[in-house]
């Protein structure tokens, strides 16, 4: 018994000497170093699908979309750590910036609130408040967001807007692709901008490319007197800039049509309650057919409801795919700020974006109008207010790269690094934090520091 009382006091003397502090203390840091390592790693060693990259040439990603604008003498950059960084751009009114596909979460900090919930322990969902803030901040100033998603982490930044999106695939019994298959579905608009009922068309007070006051046949910006139908102008394949893509250089005609014919993957659909509000300035635009429906108990196949035996069916159409909210009123100023959400977060990529006979990706994917429809936005977004068809010195298109996964583990290591140090120098929470943090580890020096021995003068 007394042998045993000696070992364990002298055990406890070994636990609590310096040297097996300081073990210990070596052990804890390599341990958290390793799990950071590792939790890092995880990202690289499972195998993952990189896609809907602006900068990829794969039949997922969008490098043909961007390659295009880049071509047209826009400027194109990427943004691989926050969108934060947004409010460093000089002239968001000439800006877009590019959302497709949310694939990752974000960090989530508790964050005060503000009202009764005084303190909200988790974020929402791919983008931070702070991120989120910074977003609404840029609209606000003029620029556009061009938000294209399904099933990803976006739905926190479309409810900031009042926008819901509904999580579930869409489904059309008749219009859909049949060279492909049932998960490709067709949506069709024939007046774009009729954004309500009552209000008519708004494309000769909202859109360069459309607008033709004297109805002679040529767009304002290329007529010589835009408001004399007796004069016109000469159009060649140098000045159409921005509005290439409405003009047929072998038929010499201009496309005024405001009809969009567009080709989905998978898609899902805005909730019917939120993705109509004139009041707030959101306009469903596209919407799908009557056959349409939403598998809500995500079975993939109709399920036709029977109230009475307690079966609930899959919600029929139509739904809305592409919402377009106006910081002004349907986007008549041409400084109003607007977003466009796109229940599909795949509609740009480079199979569909290049589709047809010629398609490099595959000659089985029909002509669609969703190169038309975007680089319509791209225009509208970077040529209202302009005297000519060409973009500014500071047009700029961002493509958000933060949130998809690279092809490379040093690629991701580097778009993780610039994300924290973005992060922790500008969003408040992030800095409070790390200030506590260093704060305690000061003082934790501090107070392990011995004393020095007081002055003897001898």
């Amino acid at each position: 018994m007394a042998c045993s009382m000696a070992d364990s006091k002298a055990l406890l003397r070994h636990l609590t000497s310096r040297q097996a502090r300081r073990g210990a203390l070596v052990f804890a840091f390599w341990a958290m170093l390793l799990m950071l390592v590792s939790t890092i790693g995880a990202t690289y060693i499972i195998p993952g699908q990189t896609q809907q990259s602006a900068y990829g040439d794969d039949w997922d990603d969008l490098g043909s979309f961007r390659a295009e604008v880049a071509s047209m003498g826009v400027e194109t950059t990427a943004l691989v750590s926050s969108p934060l960084l947004l409010s460093e751009i000089d002239n968001p009114e000439q800006a877009i910036f590019v959302i497709s596909g949310v694939e990752r979460d974000t960090i989530s900090l508790p964050r005060f609130t503000g009202d009764e919930n005084i303190i909200d322990l988790k974020e929402s969902d791919g983008y931070t408040s702070s991120e989120i803030a910074a977003i609404k901040d840029f609209v606000k100033a003029g620029g556009t967001v061009l938000l294209m998603d399904d099933f990803g982490y976006s739905a926190g930044l479309a409810l900031e807007y009042g926008l819901e999106y509904s999580g579930h695939h869409l489904y059309d019994g008749e219009a859909w692709a049949r060279q492909l298959g049932y998960q490709y579905v067709w949506a069709n608009e024939t007046s774009a901008f009729n954004f309500t009922s009552t209000s008519g068309s708004v494309a000769n007070s909202i859109h360069p490319c459309l607008r033709d006051v004297d109805m002679d046949g040529i767009i304002d910006l290329l007529d010589d007197a835009p408001y004399d139908p007796n004069v016109g102008g000469i159009i060649t394949i140098e000045n159409v800039g921005l509005c290439a893509h409405r003009w047929d250089e072998t038929t010499g005609e201009w496309d005024f049509s405001e009809s969009y014919n567009l080709l989905t993957n998978s898609p899902s659909a805005f909730e019917k309650t939120s993705s109509f509000n004139p009041a707030e300035n959101r306009y469903a635009i596209v919407t799908s057919t009557l056959d349409s429906y939403l598998d809500t108990n995500d079975d993939g196949n109709l399920t036709i409801g029977f109230e009475a035996a307690g079966i609930e069916g899959d919600e029929q159409g139509p739904f809305a795919i592409y919402v377009r909210y106006c910081v002004d009123r349907m986007c008549l100023d041409s400084d109003s700020g607007r977003v466009h959400f796109v229940s599909d977060g795949s509609i740009l990529i480079n199979s569909l974006y290049d589709a047809g006979p010629l398609s490099p990706y595959s000659r089985a994917v029909p002509e669609n109008d969703n190169r038309k429809w975007v680089l319509d936005l791209v225009a509208e977004a970077l040529l209202l207010g302009n005297s000519s068809t060409s973009a500014t010195d500071d047009a700029i298109v961002v493509f958000d790269e933060s949130r998809h996964q690279q092809t490379t583990p040093m690629g991701d290591t580097y778009n993780l690094l610039y994300y924290l140090l973005v992060y922790f120098t500008n969003d408040w929470m992030a800095m409070l934090m790390l200030f506590l943090a260093l704060f305690i580890i000061l003082e934790a020096v501090l107070i392990r520091k011995d004393d020095p021995d007081d002055w003897r003068h001898v």
